[in-house]
């Protein structure tokens, strides 16, 4: 929240309740109701859910579950979430009197960044090849989305002001393209962050 320049609490209101299925978020009258299927002490597990289902609370969207061209760029944004906040929970860590945990928590983070099922990073081009593999409506492409994610990460670990675009975004069905979705962040973005968004924009070629 601190990189969203907003006060605490001035979310809608969410309730978190544990589930044995998938984790979710889901709209709950005015408010939103989260799903997290971790348990027990598996600490590394919480995060992951809760920052991406958190991400999707914010973003504030339709919730349908029912898909859009460009719901992979929202799932993207909320699997760059689980990752940032794990990184974030390193420093946490080894400032809390907790650095028995963050060997697990950096190989919990790393697992992600480096799942290399889809190598992006020497891939010129890569969204044009991807792009109508990313907008069919024929299931969740969670490789791929994790893989956009860790290729976009380091922009966001520079610059966490780039989390202001989850603001701006709303329903992820609003807009045609991803050209048109940048197009409304660029114009709603302030000087902290301006430039690393146009950086942003640049990956997706």
């Amino acid at each position: 929240m601190q990189a969203l320049g907003k006060p605490f609490f001035s979310t809608k209101q969410c309730e978190v309740i544990p589930t044995k299925e998938c984790p979710m978020c889901s709209i709950d009258g005015d408010g939103h109701v989260i799903r997290i299927s971790a348990k027990d002490d598996y600490w590394c597990r919480w995060v992951y859910e809760f920052a991406h289902e958190y991400c999707h609370h914010i973003i504030d969207g339709a919730l349908t579950g029912e898909w859009c061209n460009l719901l992979w760029f929202e799932e993207t944004i909320c699997e760059l979430s689980s990752i940032f906040n794990l990184h974030k929970m390193i420093a946490f860590c080894g400032t809390k009197g907790l650095k028995i945990y963050i060997p697990d928590v950096k190989k919990y983070r790393d697992d992600l960044l480096n799942k290399n099922a889809y190598d992006l990073t020497s891939n010129e081009g890569w969204y044009y090849k991807y792009a109508s593999d990313l907008s069919k409506d024929d299931g969740y492409k969670r490789e791929l989305y994790n893989a956009i994610a860790a290729l976009i990460f380091p922009l966001f670990k520079e610059n966490p002001h780039l989390w202001k675009i989850i603001l701006h975004i709303g329903d992820i069905r609003s807009w045609n393209s991803l050209e048109d979705l940048f197009s409304h962040l660029i114009a709603e973005s302030d000087e902290s962050y301006k430039e690393s968004l146009i950086k942003l924009k640049l990956l997706f070629k």
